[in-house]
């Protein structure tokens, strides 16, 4: 398991690429070293990871099914069509399993890491957080879902842009590859209905409580899940989620309260208010179904809001001197949690020992 903890001990140490004055250093640094990260999930070998077995079965149906079928939907597997669509083709063209991770691996990278670079002030230290938080759980395991929910990420800062054709048409396409996206229309809903940021501070307590009813049940005895969630529910496998994410997002939202005036002064309120109302329904969502670990996709989706907010926060008290110690200060210990977190995520149950194809 040693090249796990080497990937995220060398992400740490490049998180000094942030104090590199140099944009031509810097953007060297950044794109070798995500394409390294590339290829290490694209060349994995089947087994190395607990879904990559399915995946392979998943790419033999694909190539057994028709195109119309595929097309229509009309096939007994619960996979997404566009997904099945992107492994007919590779079929078709000679290519297999391996060549699909490596596909969805250039996808996902090229999504998430050019959004990084492109939006956070301090890229390495956002791609740190996303090795830890993200990189082993989705990228690693879930590999439809981690290109959805780069894309859904995308989505977001699209409406921010004002773009809402984009950022609706952005969804509707990542949705092809895992329907857990959608919950970016719950946000984009919730931001327009009110910019109150003291009513979604408080949204996650209202989780809290929810939770205690363990809600999925009660929804489940309506029969108001999707078959996809009912059948999660009825094989009893999956165990309930943790708090960290909403422990994480509580106390980054009360830091971004307590430093609105200077966050809105350098990206603006609309930025402020749209990542600060993502952590909030993300933390809420994942409060609210404690008990019942597969939501926290719809939840982390959202969290993906912290590889921009939490930097963000860091380089607004950094650059101002009588905030700076303790913005460094702030930062290490941050570093410090999110080192322990990733090499917590490097376990049995998420991965086994690396080979490559």
């Amino acid at each position: 398991m040693t090249v796990y903890y080497a990937i995220v001990i060398i992400t740490l140490l490049m998180s000094v690429f942030d104090f590199i004055k140099s944009d031509i250093v810097r953007l060297i640094a950044y794109v070798g070293y995500c394409i390294i990260l590339v290829l290490f999930i694209g060349l994995r070998s089947v087994g190395v990871d607990n879904d990559s077995v399915n995946y392979e079965e998943a790419f033999n149906l694909a190539g057994e099914l028709p195109w119309g079928d595929l097309v229509s939907g009309s096939y007994g597997e619960t996979m997404e069509r566009g997904y099945l669509l992107v492994n007919k083709l590779i079929g078709v063209l000679g290519g297999n399993i391996q060549v699909v991770f490596l596909v969805m691996a250039a996808a996902t990278g090229a999504v998430n890491y050019t959004l990084i670079y492109r939006k956070s002030p301090l890229p390495f230290t956002s791609l740190f957080l996303y090795v830890c938080f993200f990189f082993f759980y989705r990228d690693f395991t879930q590999i439809r879902f981690a290109l959805s929910a780069g894309m859904g990420m995308w989505a977001v800062f699209s409406w921010l842009d004002r773009k809402h054709l984009q950022a609706v048409v952005i969804v509707l396409l990542a949705a092809s590859m895992h329907s857990a996206v959608l919950v970016v229309f719950l946000l984009f809903m919730l931001y327009e209905v009110t910019k109150n940021m003291w009513v979604y501070f408080l949204l996650p307590l209202l989780g809290l409580i929810g939770g205690l009813f363990n809600p999925i049940m009660f929804l489940f005895r309506l029969g108001g899940l999707p078959p996809t969630l009912a059948q999660y529910v009825e094989l009893e496998e999956f165990g309930s989620g943790g708090y960290v994410v909403s422990i994480i997002a509580q106390v980054l939202m009360a830091a971004m309260l307590i430093f609105r005036v200077k966050l809105v002064e350098r990206y603006s309120e609309a930025w402020f208010n749209l990542l600060f109302v993502a952590l909030s329904v993300g933390s809420f969502i994942n409060l609210l179904f404690i008990s019942f670990a597969i939501m926290q996709r719809l939840a982390l989706l959202l969290f993906g809001a912290v590889l921009f907010a939490m930097p963000s926060l860091n380089h607004t008290l950094e650059s101002e001197d009588n905030e700076k110690f303790y913005a460094l200060f702030f930062r290490v210990l941050l570093m410090v949690y999110v080192f322990y977190y990733g090499l917590k995520m490097i376990n049995p149950g998420l991965m086994q020992p690396y080979s490559i194809l």
